[in-house]
């Protein structure tokens, strides 16, 4: 549960919310198989609404890790774009923080947020460890590895080695990113391709209900 709720809260979402839905639906799922239940007068519709409840749940609450992951995805694709830039930056002169401010005005919401962060720790901590915290937002090691290149540049420049050093980690970093992106369209065709098969799964699970309503009238009847 407590993973849950950081994860409602990384995600800026209301908790009270999230939670009064998810209440309100499993209420309302238990409650119209009951009434079916009684209505109909077939026990079977009374193990369906627990049933369907615990799907809901898990589809339901399986979300938040889902929606995170498509924000970190998201946020590495677009920081390998906004980093492209800051290497055209840096050639053109810029150092390595006002670089970075630069491309911060083209980021999204949640990258801006990141590298405003990163600029103010920069102001009061001139160690590489402001680097190193705004890198632990991303999962990969190498993003680690990107943020101290870039430390090491504050005092060389674009005549150092360390923007060969940075360029050799960028495009090493360019290609896991393109990477990510091809599994992603294979994850999207792949869905795609089980839709059917969910579809079908559905409607098998509607005609067995018919099923076992239609033997319980013959039941009834004899």
């Amino acid at each position: 549960m407590k993973k849950i709720i950081a994860q409602i809260n990384r995600l800026g979402l209301s908790i009270k919310k999230e939670f009064l839905i998810f209440g309100i639906v499993n209420f309302l799922l238990i409650g119209v198989f009951i009434f079916l239940g009684i209505f109909e007068k077939k026990g079977v519709f009374f193990a369906f609404g627990p049933g369907f409840a615990v799907i809901f749940s898990l589809l339901y609450l399986s979300r938040y890790g889902s929606m995170i992951n498509k924000i970190n995805t998201n946020n590495l694709i677009e920081f390998a774009e906004l980093f492209g830039f800051f290497r055209i930056y840096i050639k053109n002169g810029y150092n390595v923080y006002n670089a970075i401010k630069e491309i911060s005005y083209f980021a999204n919401d949640n990258l801006k947020e990141l590298l405003a962060k990163l600029l103010t720790e920069i102001d009061t901590d001139k160690t590489v460890q402001p680097f190193i915290n705004f890198a632990k937002n991303f999962e990969e090691i190498i993003v680690e590895e990107l943020m101290i290149s870039i430390y090491q540049m504050i005092d060389e420049g674009e005549q150092s080695n360390y923007l060969a050093q940075f360029e050799l980690i960028f495009d090493k970093f360019s290609d896991t990113i393109k990477e990510k992106e091809l599994k992603k369209k294979d994850s999207k065709l792949g869905a795609l391709s089980s839709a059917p098969l969910i579809g079908s799964s559905f409607l098998i699970i509607v005609i067995t209900i018919g099923i076992i309503g239609l033997i319980g009238d013959i039941t009834n009847g004899i």
